[in-house]
């Protein structure tokens, strides 16, 4: 009879620790649930801004665009002055790279 009790009491424990151990792993869980809630719910804010932002400069760009010859003409020029000077970069820093 002692050896029957003393393995229940045995199996008592060992089922009490399981169950401990489900608890801790179910309080992490939800814990890392929650962190990762916060998280998305910071990239649906940062996309929702970048979202935004884009939505403003094409329509500035497409204003620009149904503007006059001369808002044209300056933007083309700007376009190349800045493909230029990267050009100019590129050619630099790859001239160093070579020596």
């Amino acid at each position: 009879m002692n050896t029957l009790e003393s393995q229940n009491d045995r199996q008592a424990r060992e089922l009490g620790d399981k169950v401990s151990r489900m608890k801790h792993i179910a309080f992490e869980i939800e814990h890392e649930t929650k962190e990762h809630s916060r998280f998305l719910d910071g990239m649906g804010l940062d996309f929702q801004t970048a979202r935004s932002f884009l939505g403003r400069s094409s329509n500035h760009i497409r204003d620009v665009m149904h503007s006059g010859r001369g808002d044209r003409r300056a933007m083309c020029y700007i376009i190349g002055a800045i493909v230029c000077a990267f050009l100019f970069i590129y050619y630099v820093v790859s001239s160093f790279r070579t020596k």
